[in-house]
């Protein structure tokens, strides 16, 4: 990349000594100090831009770690003030929240981000114009599809993990925010329809199916829930039982409850930055087409056309073997795929990535165009706005903002248990074997009545507490 001395060195060269009077005095001389002090201007501005994945590696770190405090202090920090990445911060934070059982200050948070979200659907112009000159991360964030529709599904978790009276409304929300994406795709004649489950993470039909069949009357509801949720899992055992069970109208045997065990399990999706050597094949094309049929050349394509990816680190065990009362029971099987589920939205919306940031491209370089055009630019000076473009478009990075702390897979496990105080212990396990140290905690099964267990492990370790409830 071209620094910023030497570009500003060249520039000083090529203006401010010029070797006589009257070469100063050609036409459109004096327009070049302007326009070069612009486009390094624009190329300041963008120094420090590529550092939001840095200011987070350390505070997601030390939530894997288990240092909940120091996690939650750094999260606080960064979500303070207007940085572009203040809402993925409070995701983040968030989460942490949740798992430092205080459920109803993380759903604050949620609920905050989702109508943060929601106002940013109505996208600034002004903003628009500026992130073509700079980069996408001059933009508010507004989450990508898959974190909108995960949004609802924690705070259904984290309403279940207190009164539970505003879990069913969030998770149909999730499934109210899929069907509205999905219909202004098909109101959009320039590219084809999304499917009709496009983006539903199981967990919402199955959670509301589990609410509605919790009133131990709304059997009806809870099977349309349970078909949504077999058409996305099918064949899903533990779904299959559901379906049979709410056919027959029985939330539970007399004198039972029902403990639902939710594990959060793996570290999610995140996106780094990678290049696309198509694009920049592309750009190398239209920079010939732009200099051949010119008067001035433009800017080399030498700056790599960057662009977010998706990356998912692998699980380090299977499933989360449960024992009740020191006696083995099940384990949790997996319900939603984050790598899955974020992999299938990214992919819709991928294109339109590329898409801007090609039309970046080529409005930069059009700017340096425009400028020797309107200077009448000499070589010298030619050279010198090329050098200014370069850098200016070297600034440029890819939005890596995200909602970090999410978990590779939910899994879910259902256990119908007497009425009566029990012990649950919880392990990771792989391949039918204990990989790390069990987790403990005691439930109250209640008549007729659901308990939900919600445990969080990235790695074999568990983070924060188990949460217990029984709404």
């Amino acid at each position: 990349m071209v620094q910023g001395p030497i570009v500003a060195g060249t520039l000083e060269h090529s203006v401010t000594q010029p070797s006589t009077i009257s070469e100063l005095s050609r036409p459109g001389k004096l327009v070049l100090m302007p326009v070069g002090l612009m486009l390094c201007g624009l190329w300041l501005s963008q120094i420090g831009c590529s550092t939001h994945a840095k200011r987070l590696i350390g505070p997601r770190q030390s939530f894997y770690s288990n240092d909940l405090p120091a996690a939650h202090a750094s999260f606080a920090k960064l979500s303070e003030g207007t940085r572009s990445d203040h809402t993925v911060a409070e995701l983040d934070l968030a989460v942490v929240e949740l798992f430092q059982n205080q459920p109803a200050s993380a759903e604050r948070r949620l609920r905050k981000v989702r109508d943060r979200w929601e106002e940013l659907e109505a996208k600034s112009i002004g903003e628009e114009a500026h992130s073509l000159l700079t980069d996408d991360q001059k933009r508010a964030y507004s989450g990508e599809i898959y974190e909108q529709l995960l949004i609802g599904t924690f705070l259904t978790l984290s309403s279940l993990m207190q009164d539970g009276v505003d879990a069913e409304s969030y998770s149909l929300q999730t499934l109210l925010k899929q069907h509205e994406i999905v219909g202004r795709s098909q109101d959009n004649k320039d590219q084809p329809p999304l499917p009709e489950l496009f983006g539903i993470p199981a967990t919402a039909p199955y959670l509301r199916g589990v609410l509605r069949e919790a009133t131990l009357h709304d059997y009806d509801d809870a099977e349309r829930m349970y078909e949504l949720t077999a058409a996305l899992q099918p064949d899903h055992p533990i779904v299959l039982q559901d379906l049979q069970r709410v056919q027959t109208g029985s939330h539970s045997q007399p004198g039972h409850g029902v403990v639902y065990v939710i594990a959060l399990v793996g570290r999610g999706p995140y996106k780094v930055e990678t290049t696309a050597p198509v694009t920049q094949a592309v750009m190398l094309q239209a920079d010939q087409i732009i200099s051949i049929f010119g008067d001035y050349s433009v800017p080399p394509t030498i700056a790599p056309i960057k662009i977010p990816a998706l990356e998912c680190p692998p699980k380090l065990f299977d499933l989360v073997g449960v024992e009740v009362d020191g006696t083995p029971a099940a384990t949790t099987l997996p319900l939603t795929d984050m790598q899955q589920l974020a992999g299938h939205t990214y992919e819709e919306k991928l294109p339109k990535i590329m898409a801007r940031t090609v039309a970046r491209r080529i409005i930069k370089k059009g700017t340096v165009y425009a400028a020797k055009s309107q200077m009448q630019a000499n070589q010298l000076a030619s050279l010198a706005l090329d050098a200014a473009g370069v850098a200016w478009e070297a600034t440029e990075s890819a939005d890596t903002r995200c909602w970090g702390l999410l978990p590779r897979e939910i899994q879910i496990l259902r256990l119908e248990l007497p009425a009566g105080q029990h012990h649950l212990s919880l392990e990771p396990i792989t391949s039918g074997r204990p990989v790390a140290p069990k987790s403990q905690c005691a439930v109250e099964v209640v008549d007729a009545r659901n308990t939900y267990v919600l445990g969080y492990w990235p790695d074999r370790h568990l983070v924060g507490q188990l949460l217990v409830n029984t709404p």
